[in-house]
């Protein structure tokens, strides 16, 4: 009479989740990093100052506020980015939790998933200013590839399908690397 061999977790889905686990924690790293280095100054033309007029004009008074409330969007836009960043950064490295059992990897893959949810709805409660509109597209595309990819796995894990697991993956992955293109869209922005 044999003793039934306990079930062991595949190898390649141990070392999937570790790759999507570092590939992603690594990339987003990158991303929060680049974002908060001081972007270069744009170079600024001397202009000749105008000649002093009697009345100051409603135009001239409506310009900088307008450059103000522009850049109190900027401010609340980039700071729900950092934050919203963080978390997803931190439900993202959580999947590490994935080589313990399959229910924790449920589970993990969920509290990631409610970390992009909660930076899309961030995002959306604070919109970007119009220098950042492209970026903020590349971003929205990024944030709906990974919460795509991981209720894919998530969905890929219960079902015990690896093909949807990698496809998960492959989508989490994409979302990282279309974020990486819209920090190189912030970097160039002329905020």
């Amino acid at each position: 009479m044999s003793t039934p061999r306990p079930r062991r977790r595949p190898r390649w889905l141990l070392a999937l989740a570790g790759v999507v686990a570092l590939l992603v924690v690594f990339g987003l790293g990158y991303l929060l990093a680049t974002a908060l280095a001081p972007a270069p100054a744009p170079a600024v033309a001397a202009t000749p100052s105008p000649a002093p007029s009697p009345a100051p004009s409603p135009s001239a008074s409506a310009e900088p506020a307008t450059a103000q409330a522009e850049h109190q969007e900027y401010r609340a836009y980039v700071s729900s980015l950092i934050e919203g960043g963080a978390a997803v950064v931190a439900g993202l490295g959580g999947l590490a939790g994935c080589r313990s059992s399959r229910d924790e990897c449920v589970t993990r893959l969920g509290e990631a998933s409610d970390k992009v949810g909660s930076m899309q709805h961030s995002l959306d409660a604070n919109p970007a200013p119009s220098c950042l509109n492209v970026a903020d597209g590349r971003i929205q595309d990024a944030l709906s590839f990974q919460q795509k990819g991981l209720a894919l796995a998530r969905d890929g894990v219960k079902a015990e399908n690896r093909v949807q697991l990698a496809q998960g993956a492959l989508m989490v992955a994409a979302g990282v690397w279309r974020a990486g293109q819209a920090v190189i869209d912030v970097r160039q922005s002329s905020c």
